[in-house]
Protein backbone atom coordinates (compact mmCIF):
# COMPACT_ATOMS: atom_id res chain seq x y z
CA UNK A 1 0.00 0.00 0.00
CA UNK A 2 1.45 3.27 -1.06
CA UNK A 3 0.85 6.22 1.64
CA UNK A 4 0.81 9.59 0.57
CA UNK A 5 3.01 12.07 2.26
CA UNK A 6 0.14 13.65 3.50
CA UNK A 7 -3.44 12.94 4.13
CA UNK A 8 -6.55 14.88 4.66
CA UNK A 9 -8.91 13.98 7.29
CA UNK A 10 -12.49 14.51 7.93
CA UNK A 11 -14.61 13.68 11.32
CA UNK A 12 -17.64 14.05 12.37
CA UNK A 13 -18.54 14.74 15.78
CA UNK A 14 -22.49 12.88 15.68
CA UNK A 15 -24.18 13.98 18.16
CA UNK A 16 -28.32 12.41 18.99
CA UNK A 17 -31.13 14.21 20.40
CA UNK A 18 -29.90 13.66 24.08
CA UNK A 19 -26.20 15.07 23.87
CA UNK A 20 -24.72 11.97 23.50
CA UNK A 21 -21.84 11.45 20.67
CA UNK A 22 -21.04 8.83 18.97
CA UNK A 23 -16.99 7.15 19.42
CA UNK A 24 -15.40 4.36 17.99
CA UNK A 25 -12.06 2.72 19.54
CA UNK A 26 -9.32 2.08 17.60
CA UNK A 27 -5.83 0.26 17.32
CA UNK A 28 -4.74 0.44 13.96
CA UNK A 29 -1.46 -2.30 13.98
CA UNK A 30 0.04 -0.43 11.11
CA UNK A 31 1.32 2.35 13.02
CA UNK A 32 4.59 2.48 14.74
CA UNK A 33 3.45 2.67 18.03
CA UNK A 34 -0.75 1.50 17.97
CA UNK A 35 -2.33 3.46 20.72
CA UNK A 36 -5.89 2.15 21.70
CA UNK A 37 -8.08 5.27 21.56
CA UNK A 38 -11.34 5.93 21.15
CA UNK A 39 -12.32 8.17 17.95
CA UNK A 40 -15.07 10.33 15.92
CA UNK A 41 -16.29 8.73 12.76
CA UNK A 42 -14.77 9.67 10.05
CA UNK A 43 -11.37 8.78 7.68
CA UNK A 44 -9.44 9.82 4.85
CA UNK A 45 -10.65 12.52 1.87
CA UNK A 46 -10.38 11.51 -1.29
CA UNK A 47 -8.36 13.81 -4.10
CA UNK A 48 -11.49 14.60 -5.67
CA UNK A 49 -13.45 15.22 -2.49
CA UNK A 50 -14.14 18.52 -0.21
CA UNK A 51 -13.66 18.11 3.69
CA UNK A 52 -17.39 17.97 3.56
CA UNK A 53 -17.53 15.69 1.00
CA UNK A 54 -15.13 13.52 2.73
CA UNK A 55 -17.11 13.94 5.98
CA UNK A 56 -20.71 12.97 4.39
CA UNK A 57 -19.17 9.59 2.77
CA UNK A 58 -17.20 8.99 5.80
CA UNK A 59 -20.02 8.93 7.95
CA UNK A 60 -22.40 6.76 6.28
CA UNK A 61 -19.53 4.57 5.28
CA UNK A 62 -18.61 4.22 9.27
CA UNK A 63 -21.98 4.12 10.89
CA UNK A 64 -24.67 3.62 7.81
CA UNK A 65 -26.42 7.07 8.08
CA UNK A 66 -26.90 8.97 5.23
CA UNK A 67 -26.65 12.72 5.69
CA UNK A 68 -27.19 15.52 2.36
CA UNK A 69 -25.12 18.30 4.48
CA UNK A 70 -22.56 18.68 7.36
CA UNK A 71 -22.05 22.44 7.29
CA UNK A 72 -18.97 24.60 7.99
CA UNK A 73 -16.00 22.94 10.06
CA UNK A 74 -15.94 23.75 13.23
CA UNK A 75 -12.52 22.75 14.33
CA UNK A 76 -9.21 21.88 13.15
CA UNK A 77 -6.04 20.06 13.56
CA UNK A 78 -2.66 19.09 12.23
CA UNK A 79 -0.54 15.99 12.78
CA UNK A 80 1.59 13.40 11.67
CA UNK A 81 1.27 9.43 11.68
CA UNK A 82 4.27 7.22 11.99
CA UNK A 83 3.71 3.89 10.47
CA UNK A 84 5.76 0.38 11.17
CA UNK A 85 8.10 0.67 7.85
CA UNK A 86 8.93 4.12 9.14
CA UNK A 87 6.97 6.31 6.64
CA UNK A 88 5.84 9.70 8.16
CA UNK A 89 2.64 11.00 7.10
CA UNK A 90 1.73 14.27 8.06
CA UNK A 91 -2.24 15.07 8.44
CA UNK A 92 -4.48 17.96 8.25
CA UNK A 93 -8.23 17.14 9.70
CA UNK A 94 -11.42 18.92 9.72
CA UNK A 95 -14.17 18.21 12.22
CA UNK A 96 -18.18 18.69 11.62
CA UNK A 97 -21.02 18.38 13.71
CA UNK A 98 -24.33 16.61 12.56
CA UNK A 99 -27.51 16.32 14.81
CA UNK A 100 -29.13 12.83 14.59
CA UNK A 101 -31.49 10.82 16.58
CA UNK A 102 -29.90 7.82 18.25
CA UNK A 103 -29.55 4.75 15.84
CA UNK A 104 -27.53 1.84 15.70
CA UNK A 105 -24.79 1.53 13.81
CA UNK A 106 -24.27 -0.29 11.04
CA UNK A 107 -20.84 -1.63 9.52
CA UNK A 108 -22.39 -2.95 5.85
CA UNK A 109 -20.11 -0.43 4.33
CA UNK A 110 -16.94 -0.93 6.47
CA UNK A 111 -13.32 -1.18 4.28
CA UNK A 112 -11.65 -4.48 5.31
CA UNK A 113 -9.46 -2.39 7.46
CA UNK A 114 -11.64 -0.87 9.94
CA UNK A 115 -12.72 -4.58 10.66
CA UNK A 116 -9.53 -4.74 12.39
CA UNK A 117 -9.10 -1.35 13.56
CA UNK A 118 -12.43 -0.62 14.73
CA UNK A 119 -13.05 -2.86 17.89
CA UNK A 120 -15.89 -0.64 19.32
CA UNK A 121 -18.24 1.70 18.93
CA UNK A 122 -20.36 3.11 21.35
CA UNK A 123 -22.54 6.43 22.91
CA UNK A 124 -21.02 8.04 25.43
CA UNK A 125 -22.21 11.36 27.33
CA UNK A 126 -19.40 13.87 27.84
CA UNK A 127 -19.70 13.27 31.84
CA UNK A 128 -19.13 9.19 30.96
CA UNK A 129 -16.04 10.09 28.58
CA UNK A 130 -14.64 12.23 31.18
CA UNK A 131 -14.61 9.65 34.33
CA UNK A 132 -13.96 6.71 31.93
CA UNK A 133 -10.73 6.93 31.67
CA UNK A 134 -10.18 6.11 28.98
CA UNK A 135 -8.22 7.21 25.52
CA UNK A 136 -9.41 9.53 23.06
CA UNK A 137 -8.24 11.46 20.32
CA UNK A 138 -7.73 14.14 19.31
CA UNK A 139 -6.77 15.62 23.37
CA UNK A 140 -9.13 18.52 23.23
CA UNK A 141 -12.31 16.51 22.06
CA UNK A 142 -13.87 16.72 25.63
CA UNK A 143 -13.82 20.46 24.52
CA UNK A 144 -14.83 20.44 20.70
CA UNK A 145 -17.34 17.74 21.81
CA UNK A 146 -18.82 20.76 24.24
CA UNK A 147 -18.61 23.57 21.51
CA UNK A 148 -20.35 21.04 19.59
CA UNK A 149 -23.07 20.63 21.47
CA UNK A 150 -23.38 24.71 22.54
CA UNK A 151 -23.25 25.76 18.50
CA UNK A 152 -25.67 22.47 17.55
CA UNK A 153 -28.38 24.01 20.09
CA UNK A 154 -28.33 27.78 19.12
CA UNK A 155 -29.22 26.78 15.47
Amino acid sequence: MVRPAHRRVSRVVLLDENDRFLLLLTASPRLQTPVVRWLTPGGGVEDHESHAEGAIRELFEETGLRVDSVGEPIWSIEGQSIFNDGHVQSTYSEYFVVRTTSFELTNENWMDNEFVDITDVRWWTVEELQSSGEKYSPEPLVDLIQLAIEQSRAK
